[in-house]
C-alpha cells in the first residue's frame, strides 16, 4: 500500500516487535516512542501466543497516526525493525 492510498485512521497497527520485551515495558516505550507524534488514547499490547510481537496505538487524532505510520516504518525498536499498518476495524 502505498503512503498515499492510507485510508484515515486514528488507529495504527505494529508488527514484527521484539517478543521478549516485557508487556508493560513494551507499553510504556510505544507510549514515550508514540507520543511524539500527539496525543495517545491508549496502547495495547498482549503477550498471548496468537498476539505476542503486536501492538495497536490508539492517537486522539488522524493527523497524529498518520504522521507516527509514515514516521516509524521500518524503525529499530529493541533490535527489530518495526512494521506498520493502517487498522482497519
Amino acid at each position: 500500500m502505498l503512503s498515499s492510498d492510507i485510508p484515515p485512521n486514528q488507529t495504527i497497527y505494529l508488527n514484527n516487535l521484539n517478543e521478549k520485551v516485557k508487556k508493560e515495558e513494551l507499553k510504556r516505550s510505544l507510549y514515550a516512542l508514540c507520543s511524539q507524534y500527539g496525543r495517545i488514547l491508549d496502547v495495547v499490547a498482549l503477550k498471548t501466543q496468537k498476539l505476542r510481537g503486536q501492538a495497536w496505538v490508539v492517537f486522539s487524532e488522524i493527523t497524529a497516526a498518520t504522521n507516527a505510520f509514515r514516521g516509524l516504518q521500518d524503525f529499530d525498536f529493541y533490535g527489530k525493525k518495526m512494521v506498520l499498518h493502517v487498522h482497519f476495524s
